[in-house]
């Protein structure tokens, strides 16, 4: 990397939190929890106007062009505060369509989500299937697609879907348009509205195969490995966010803190943490240089950081005690938070399974 290149990336975790600090406040981030389907269009548009949809793109379709690592930077201060965004999403499929090398589909698809003219989600995942499934029941038949697509997240506003779809011989990576009479969105209330989740209903859509990325394996590593930075980043919050409590919470005259098994709490949520933050490191040098056992070990720091972020969270609220499942206090936003994104691209068996075929322990 450039010295200029770091120096960019050095720029944006400041700016990213000053920003967020002013508009994702407490009282911002609970009423979008009482909105089935919602999405958080005054965030959207700020970070839109703070050219984020454009870090990691391609600087020929008018992004910065400052790659995952650039992403990754930004989207654990977005787990830290718990704001929902579709920046994965769309860098997920702005790298499909550049691997794919189709030059119409770029222009028509890529450059608006660069520019963040339009919004993107991820429907990989199926009803009844914990993990990715192998064989999709999604089926691609002369351009058009038809089935169910399990929820989603940002699904009920994107505007455009990359998913999996079975073509009769194998599965392809299919674009679709969401905004056409043959899709229908369903919106069930959820434990974390805020992440505008829906079912995505096919009848004979229109889709666009991606030629030249069979099955998209790289697209469902790259979201994996993002999602775990994102999830990182929540799990850090919860660390500090506990340690804070328990230096201003006094029992038997004394702060909590002080207590052994309060110690334990935070030892144990900083060490997950670290470890899952290793992980995903390694994985994004892997991936800068290059090397193929990127995939393998991006789906470690998926494991890695499910498990942090969900015993962090958990931990997080037992030390805040009764105060931490109440509405007024924040540690049930990491809460919510930890679950969906752990269920989000499948469940952590799918991803132990796979980390376990991509580094050759199982054949």
């Amino acid at each position: 990397m450039t010295e200029a290149a770091e120096d960019d990336l050095a720029a944006i975790r400041g700016p990213a939190r000053r920003y967020l600090a002013d508009a994702a406040t407490p009282g911002h981030l609970k009423a979008l929890l009482d909105q089935t389907g919602g999405f958080d269009r005054e965030l959207w548009r700020g970070a839109v106007e703070q050219g984020w949809p454009a870090l990691s793109a391609p600087e020929a379709l008018g992004g910065m062009g400052l790659g995952w690592r650039a992403l990754s930077l930004l989207v654990q201060e977005l787990g830290d505060r718990t704001v929902s965004l579709p920046l994965i999403a769309g860098a997920v499929i702005v790298a499909a369509l550049s691997a794919a090398a189709d030059a119409a589909l770029l222009e028509r698809f890529g450059r608006p989500l660069a520019e963040g003219a339009k919004v993107a989600c991820l429907a990989f995942a199926e009803p009844g299937d914990s993990g990715l499934p192998a064989c999709p029941a999604v089926l691609l038949r002369d351009g058009t697609l038809s089935g169910i697509k399990a929820t989603a997240a940002f699904a009920s506003v994107a505007d455009v879907a990359l998913l999996h779809a079975w073509d009769g011989a194998s599965v392809a990576l299919v674009l679709a348009e969401l905004d056409q009479p043959a899709v229908r969105r369903e919106s069930p209330a959820t434990f974390d509205q805020a992440r505008s989740v829906a079912r995505l209903h096919f009848d004979g859509a229109a889709a666009h195969r991606l030629g030249g990325v069979p099955g998209g394996d790289d697209s469902i590593a790259q979201a994996a490995l993002a999602t775990a930075f994102e999830q990182i980043g929540g799990a850090s919050a919860c660390v500090y966010m506990a340690r804070d409590y328990a230096l201003q919470r006094k029992a038997f005259g004394q702060v909590i803190g002080r207590f052994q098994a309060i110690k334990h709490k935070l030892a144990d949520m900083y060490w997950k943490t670290e470890i899952a933050r290793g992980c995903a490191i390694d994985a994004l040098d892997a991936l800068d240089a290059g090397d193929p056992r990127w995939r393998g070990l991006a789906a470690a720091a998926r494991v890695a950081a499910t498990e942090a972020y969900d015993f962090a969270a958990q931990e997080n609220a037992q030390t805040h005690g009764g105060l931490g499942i109440t509405w007024e206090a924040m540690p049930h936003h990491h809460s919510r938070r930890a679950r969906s994104l752990a269920l989000e691209l499948g469940a952590k068996q799918y991803w132990r399974d796979r980390m376990l075929t991509l580094i050759g322990f199982v054949p």
